[in-house]
């Protein structure tokens, strides 16, 4: 029994069980299998969150091409439900430029 975590959606066990019977696979192959191809866009948002997970790598492939994924060691763990999900929690992403407060706000400035 898989041990998902409070951040995983249905959507991500679909992508690692995908992953798991290909060797690599962009977001816009992963939609079309998963049987909607106009889903690549969360697939691709899914598959990032899943990489600062550490379930899945991503391989850069350059300007114009998308990104290919890849499940890792821990991503066939979870699969196989040895890992429990909710420890391995994504890294929270950077805040944007806008939302950051003024060094006065911490009386920094």
């Amino acid at each position: 029994m898989r041990k998902t975590g409070l951040w995983m959606t249905h959507t991500d066990d679909r992508i690692l069980e995908h992953l798991a019977d290909v060797s690599k696979a962009t977001a816009w192959e992963i939609a079309h299998d998963m049987g909607d191809p106009s889903d690549e866009r969360r697939v691709r948002h899914r598959c990032r969150m899943l990489a600062n997970a550490g379930f899945v790598d991503v391989y850069l492939r350059g300007l114009g091409l998308d990104d290919q994924y890849e499940i890792t060691s821990w991503g066939e763990l979870y699969l196989e439900g040895e890992v429990d999900a909710e420890l391995q929690r994504p890294c929270p992403a950077v805040r944007p430029p806008d939302k950051v407060r003024p060094g006065w706000w911490a009386g920094f400035g």
